[in-house]
């Protein structure tokens, strides 16, 4: 009972974990608005792709780096950064992303399935307050 009961717990923490924050509900609303606009299906979260798009965009501000993370084949990644932070809002994001034929191509793919997306802000670089979103496709 104790082993089912921790099982539980465990599958419980780690689907907390992979749920988004609220400003990453709102990129993944804004990218799945961008999708039916194009006449394209929307994306679903899916638990392990938000994880790491969650993870990357927190590694990215703390480690002051802007790279691609290193992916599994068939998945997709648009990153974005702004400063002062309340310049990169979810809108904003997606707005530039689609202005940009390599991120417009991953976010209106139509072979994509899922959707993870990761928000993080504060110093970044010689930045006082930047931000940084990550979006990822597969």
């Amino acid at each position: 009972m104790a082993l089912a009961a921790g099982c539980l717990l465990a599958g419980l923490a780690a689907a907390a974990e992979a749920a988004p924050t609220p400003i990453e509900k709102r990129l993944i609303a804004r990218i799945n608005d961008a999708r039916v606009d194009h006449g394209l299906r929307k994306l679903r979260v899916g638990a392990i792709i938000q994880r790491g798009a969650h993870s990357w965009a927190i590694k990215l501000r703390r480690t002051d780096s802007f790279r691609h993370g290193r992916l599994r084949p068939g998945t997709a990644e648009n990153i974005a950064w702004g400063s002062p932070c309340s310049w990169m809002s979810p809108r904003r994001a997606v707005r530039l992303w689609l202005r940009s034929p390599p991120h417009r191509r991953a976010l209106l793919a139509r072979s994509a399935r899922f959707v993870g997306a990761g928000y993080a802000a504060g110093s970044w670089r010689s930045y006082g307050c930047a931000e940084i979103a990550v979006a990822r496709f597969r």
